[in-house]
């Protein structure tokens, strides 16, 4: 009777580490997260900014829209032009306050700031001495008024210029990033200026707006440098219900 009572005592010892072992094993399998998806490798909806509007705007509500985020200055040139604030440091440059989206319309632009759905969205963007970047209002929409270029390494945009705009030598509007990061926010990602110039230079076009976006075209870097993510489940097309671009916009 004690040898089986032994037996039973040795067999319990030996099994409960392994009972402990197995147990601890499940607790970490239970409440390890599995490793997250390749980087942009699924996209859910664009967000609403990045978008057409259901309705035209009205122009008269860009005043009230953009005047806590600026001033308003009447110039012989382009007329009534807004200029950000003078908060706005003097290194900045337009279409590099948020990120770039993919829609069915190409690389739309998603702003992060308050006034980004109308001024990257209408419009176009002169510089000037003295002044430095203002915005010439415009009421046609598209996913975004920029001249597209790229490398193999890179991919770069600048914002249209209203018509009868001189490019000076060194123009301030390129902005360049590693094609590995076009997705992450622009403005941590942004090649310094004193290093973009060369990058330009070697780059080639890519598909841009020229006059208004045309529906079955696609805008931006080409697949292979900017490779397209893959919709998410459930993602209601980007589009859907949009109005169509409005008449009046200026030719660059």
């Amino acid at each position: 009777m004690r040898k089986l009572l032994f037996a039973a005592a040795l067999s319990l010892v030996s099994f409960a580490p392994q009972a402990a072992r197995a147990q601890g094993a499940q607790d970490v399998g239970d409440t390890t997260p599995p490793p997250p998806p390749a980087e942009d490798e699924y996209q859910g909806p664009p967000p609403p900014e990045a978008l057409p509007p259901a309705q035209p705007p009205d122009p008269a509500s860009f005043d009230a829209q953009l005047s806590p985020y600026g001033r308003w200055v009447d110039t012989p040139d382009y007329g009534r032009v807004w200029v950000p604030s003078s908060t706005v440091d003097s290194g900045w440059q337009p279409y590099t306050d948020g990120t770039w989206v993919y829609t069915d319309g190409g690389w739309a632009f998603a702003s992060s700031v308050p006034w980004g759905a109308i001024v990257f969205h209408y419009g176009r963007w002169g510089w000037r001495e003295g002044m430095g970047w203002f915005w010439v209002p415009g009421t046609v929409w598209a996913p975004a008024w920029v001249s597209w270029r790229y490398t193999e390494g890179h991919i770069a945009w600048a914002p249209y210029a209203p018509r009868g705009f001189v490019y000076g030598p060194r123009w301030h509007g390129w902005v360049a990033v590693p094609r590995e990061h076009f997705t992450h926010p622009i403005a941590r990602e942004m090649i310094p200026r004193a290093h973009a110039g060369a990058i330009i230079r070697q780059s080639r076009p890519a598909p841009s707006i020229v006059r208004a976006p045309e529906h079955g075209h696609f805008y931006g870097p080409p697949h292979s440098v900017a490779p397209r993510p893959v919709p998410h489940a459930g993602a209601v097309p980007p589009h859907a219900g949009a109005a169509p671009p409005h008449e009046g916009e200026q030719r660059r």
